[in-house]
């Protein structure tokens, strides 16, 4: 009698998605007419970056840390609420697991535009974020949605998915070859690469001690090396890629960057659909936390 081989379960990989699934969320919607035209995902991520690191900044100085020009002395221990909002470090260099708690989404299917609160920090400064967005840019109508953990976000119901490229996905910088359309192999390593590095983050956002941060992050590397591989095909890429200048914040100095936009069709194992999910809900590429990399993902059945 022949005995159906299975592929062998990842170590720790059960753990790592049971762990993201628990994490606290909280999600509002505003229907596409609520949004002025021209309205960038950039220039709203910025002015909440701006307005959490005066609003809340925790200095007991009258200027807040980002007037001064300093980096937050009461970072990585969650005693500044703007740093958890927002992770912020003069010339850079902020450890490789700090991420964003607050994002906004575009979603062109469903003609709506998403303001996602991840941990429970950002899940209180959510009203906060919408006063915000009313007050500069008279966003109204807000609606929250049945979202109280990661899981109420997570994929699922299909082994192939359509992904679009909703906002240019950054995939290098200053590139010293010529600019050519990726094939399906090299989307999905940038996929997968994705994956890990927003499993990485993810993982420390749901520990709050500096050692869990680092042995979580380990293990999200070790079940991605393992899994991703096996678990995602690109079936078809149709992704262009194109040349965007733009400006260092820091220097002012100007550097080009190569972006991807267009679709593909993806295969993926059930086992990856929590992996999925995280890009599907924070965005991948350079610089996801300030809107760049932002990706829809529709089932094919």
């Amino acid at each position: 009698m022949n005995r159906t081989e299975r592929t062998p379960e990842v170590r720790g990989a059960r753990d790592l998605a049971a762990l993201w699934r628990m994490l606290p969320a909280a999600v509002l919607r505003y229907p596409a007419a609520a949004l002025p035209p021209g309205l960038g995902l950039n220039a709203l991520s910025d002015t909440l970056r701006a307005r959490a690191w005066r609003d809340h900044c925790a200095s007991v100085e009258l200027t807040s840390c980002a007037d001064a020009g300093r980096s937050c002395s009461l970072a990585n221990d969650g005693r500044c609420q703007a740093d958890v909002l927002f992770p912020f470090k003069i010339g850079g260099g902020s450890p490789a697991w700090r991420m964003a708690t607050l994002a906004v989404q575009w979603r062109p299917a469903l003609a709506e535009l998403r303001l996602i609160a991840l941990g429970e920090i950002a899940g209180r400064s959510l009203g906060w974020a919408a006063r915000c967005l009313r007050e500069h840019f008279q966003m109204v109508d807000a609606e929250p949605l049945p979202v109280a953990t990661l899981a109420d976000l997570e994929l699922q119901g299909s082994d192939r998915w359509r992904l679009t490229f909703v906002t240019p996905w950054l995939v290098s910088k200053n590139p010293r070859e010529g600019i050519t359309a990726p094939d399906a192999a090299t989307v999905a390593h940038e996929l997968r690469k994705a994956m890990r590095i927003r499993a990485h983050k993810l993982t420390a956002l749901c520990a709050q001690e500096e050692t869990w941060q680092r042995l979580g992050a380990h293990l999200a590397h070790h079940v991605a090396d393992a899994l991703l591989p096996r678990g995602l095909t690109v079936e078809q890429a149709d992704v262009t890629a194109t040349p965007l200048p733009m400006v260092s914040r820091g220097n002012r100095g100007v550097f080009e960057s190569v972006t991807w936009n267009g679709h593909a069709t993806l295969r993926v194992e059930e086992e990856i659909l929590p992996w999925l999910s995280l890009i599907a809900t924070c965005g991948g590429g350079e610089n996801a936390d300030k809107g760049f990399g932002g990706i829809e993902l529709s089932p094919l059945h």
